[in-house]
């Protein structure tokens, strides 16, 4: 029972240490190196020097454990030393000699069992999941407009993200919770929670099939937990310790089967089903891979790779790692500055918009070079699967026009219909905008993209915190509002839904 419990203490520094201690720690090592030493003091004659010394880390380990359950984070490590530590202060205590007894075998098998088991108990007391089944039929159809109805959630915390996935959305909250609203009605299908944990971003796959969700520490930012769950039922898919800075600059973008993340200049491609690496890419000898904004296709992962020839747009094909498709530049500026290079992506992941010498509107899939938009029009394909081109004034806009990829045909679109435009986004027929935010309600402007004279809905969103970004998000079922505000009582989330 004591050698059991020293190996497991031995082996604790090596196994993953989570948020908490996503690298090498110091104080783990000093405890696992104590609990080897309080084995082998006890193999002599100091027994009870040995079971105080094992004991004694046995409650700093505990101690430590619990204060990491406090953070809704933690690692495999320290439930592992803290059941070596207790093997070896009882073994310790309990053991008259050495030799092979019955119950000592079976006790050293209950604790390499304790072992085993103990971090998935603790991981147990962490998380808070309410799960549902799964469904046969497909999603309602994302909503193109909003109708008359209107239903209202009131979140428990802060809103931190929007998202449209599954049947409806799912909703991040700065409790540490992420929870489903089914996009028809409102009503809460699935809830994976975290208490004590922050969540630092939410996304959804491109098919909305699975919802990537980032939880934080307030104890040590230097790492975020990124947990996949499936959209449908909630339920676990996948889990992986990432730094925080990659959540933070916006990596994660998810495709349809993968999750690319570039970690300085390796890209690493995780299968959305399992976790499992399915490449890594990074540029060829004598060749940069330059940083750009993240955007992704529905199957692609793009990439800007700048050679001593020229910089070229990459599109690697999500699954294999393998070049998709390429498209060429002209070398930088030869004085040696960088030239930037800007890369967008639409919501779907059909359009790419690239702003580099000879860029334009790229078919994300094939890399067909759609239009070319010139000054003074911006194209804006961030806000959904159709892109506008706008301009600006004073950072107010001054024109709005649809824009047809395939043609380049453009129709203009009302400015004046949006006093204090908020937020904004495209259906494949609807130009969806917020406006007029007065802090308790604000207005829903929805113009059909022929140019049609718009329609509007009034939106109460009527909490007590502070004014901060408004989210409008096109969800299968309806048209979603939804303010992140720090402070005071969160204002709800609106569905607006979609006309029979």
């Amino acid at each position: 029972m004591t050698l059991v419990g020293a190996l497991c203490a031995a082996t604790a520094p090596f196994l993953p240490g989570g948020v908490p201690r996503p690298e090498p720690d110091a104080v783990l090592i000093g405890l696992a190196a104590g609990v080897v030493v309080a084995a082998l003091v006890s193999l002599g004659r100091a027994r009870v020097v040995g079971a105080l010394l094992g004991a004694g880390i046995a409650v700093a380990a505990l101690v430590l454990l619990w204060l990491d359950v406090g953070t809704g984070l933690t690692g495999v490590d320290l439930p592992v030393l803290a059941v070596g530590a207790t093997a070896v202060a009882a073994g310790a205590s309990w053991s008259r000699d050495w030799r092979v007894r019955p119950v000592g075998v079976a006790a050293a098998l209950v604790v390499a069992a304790a072992a085993v088991v103990a971090p998935t108990g603790v991981e147990a007391l962490v998380v808070e999941a309410e799960t549902r089944e799964a469904r046969d039929f497909a999603p309602e159809p994302v909503a193109e407009r909003p109708g008359d109805r209107q239903w209202a959630w009131r979140p428990t915390s802060d809103v931190v993200g929007v998202v449209a996935a599954g049947h409806g959305v799912a909703v991040g909250l700065s409790e540490g919770a992420v929870v489903a609203l089914h996009g028809p009605d409102g009503r809460e299908e699935w809830r994976y929670a975290r208490p004590g944990a922050w969540v630092g971003a939410v996304a959804a796959s491109m098919d909305r099939r699975a919802v990537v969700v980032a939880f934080g520490s307030s104890e040590d930012t230097r790492a975020q937990l990124v947990v996949v769950l499936d959209a449908d039922t909630g339920v676990v898919r996948w889990e992986v310790v990432l730094r925080s800075v990659l959540v933070e600059v916006g990596e994660l973008v998810p495709g349809t089967r993968t999750l690319a993340v570039r970690d300085r200049d390796v890209v690493t491609a995780y299968d959305l089903d399992d976790g499992r690496v399915r490449w890594t890419w990074t540029a060829p000898e004598g060749c940069e891979s330059r940083y750009t904004l993240p955007a992704r296709g529905r199957t692609t992962v793009p990439v800007v790779q700048e050679c001593a020839d020229g910089l070229a747009l990459i599109a690697l094909d999500e699954v294999t790692g393998r070049e998709r498709w390429r498209h060429e530049g002209p070398p930088g500026p030869s004085d040696g500055e960088v030239a930037d290079v800007i890369l967008l992506g639409s919501p779907d992941g059909s359009l790419l918009s690239a702003g580099m010498a000879g860029g334009g509107l790229f078919d994300a899939e094939t890399g067909e070079v759609l239009t070319q938009p010139g000054a003074p029009w911006t194209a804006r394909v961030d806000l959904g699967p159709m892109p506008l081109l706008e301009q600006e004034e004073g950072g107010r806009s001054t024109a709005i026009a649809a824009l047809d990829p395939r043609t380049g045909a453009t129709t203009p679109l009302s400015v004046e219909a949006c006093r204090g435009r908020v937020a904004g986004a495209t259906t494949a027929t609807t130009y969806l905008r917020a406006c007029g935010d007065t802090g308790r309600e604000l207005t829903v402007v929805a113009q059909p993209l022929d140019g049609s004279p718009p329609t509007e809905a009034a939106v109460l969103l009527d909490g007590s915190g502070s004014r901060s970004d408004v989210r409008l998000v096109a969800a299968p079922g309806a048209v979603v509002v939804a303010r992140e505000a720090y402070g005071g009582t969160p204002a709800p989330v609106v569905g607006l839904v979609a006309p029979a």
